[in-house]
């Protein structure tokens, strides 16, 4: 339950497809069809980079939330929508899913996928683009996209690549696997498990807002470059920031840092 937090809400809006709820330093971004398992259609993909767009703006918000409403995280990309797709308007929907992925893993803002129930398909390359992943004991995941004659459009290839390793995710593209949620764990897709994930998802958010947040904003460069030229750089500028020398000396002095 998280009511206790919800005294400090800031604000909080529903759109068609997603409802949003900003707090002090994090918001919870909540995929909002229900009805549909919360498949991502087309403007259902739109809707949610254009309210990240507007969380990019906030300065005090240092993460994001992304969960779904219901039983399901996201049952993956809306195949009713792709059953009318011609070749270029396929082309266009992966661009614009590989858009939304992209800005996610790129952005400064760090994001926790909130995994309340199964993320098939688009589903599961939209939780593969967030830097967390906290996980209900009961959630499933796939990239199950074979099942139905298709192929990822979002990224999730690479990216499984990425996170599983080469021959895991070989496996799991091919055959359509469905994971359990200790199998996503093993795997390293999944990194907590947990009995509450918003509830965990929420204490994780609540940490980073106490860290320098220029130095989570050069971890994510860092990892997404894997250079040692930039983490040279990025070292350099941290540790004579204002803030990385707040840092030092709290840690020296014992006592929390006062970071602007």
């Amino acid at each position: 339950m998280i009511s206790a937090d919800k005294v400090k809400i800031f604000l909080n809006y529903s759109l068609p497809m997603i409802h949003v709820d900003e707090y002090e330093s994090y918001a919870i971004l909540t995929i909002d069809r229900e009805e549909k398992a919360n498949a991502l259609n087309l403007e259902t993909i739109e809707q949610i980079k254009k309210e990240l767009e507007k969380l990019e703006k906030n300065k005090n918000i240092v993460s994001v939330i992304i969960t779904g409403k219901g039983k399901f995280f996201s049952a993956g990309g809306d195949l009713r929508e792709m059953l009318t797709l011609k070749e270029n308007d396929g082309k266009t929907f992966s661009e614009k899913g590989q858009d939304l992925m992209n800005y996610i893993e790129k952005n400064d803002k760090i994001f926790i996928a909130c995994l309340n129930g199964p993320a098939y398909g688009g589903g599961m390359e939209l939780a593969l683009a967030c830097d967390i992943r906290v996980a209900g004991r009961n959630v499933k995941m796939g990239q199950t996209e074979i099942n139905v004659g298709l192929v990822t459009g979002w990224g999730g290839a690479e990216r499984l690549i990425e996170n599983a390793g080469k021959g895991h995710a070989k496996f799991m593209l091919l055959t359509g696997y469905v994971m359990n949620a200790e199998e996503a764990k093993d795997f390293g897709i999944i990194h907590i498990l947990s009995d509450n994930p918003l509830e965990d998802s929420i204490k994780i958010a609540k940490d980073l807002a106490k860290k320098n947040t220029e130095a989570l904003i050069a971890y994510k460069r860092m990892v997404r470059e894997n250079s040692y030229s930039t983490e040279r750089e990025e070292f350099g500028k941290i540790v004579s920031s204002k803030n990385g020398k707040e840092a030092i000396s709290a840690f020296l002095e014992k006592r929390e840092p006062r970071f602007t």
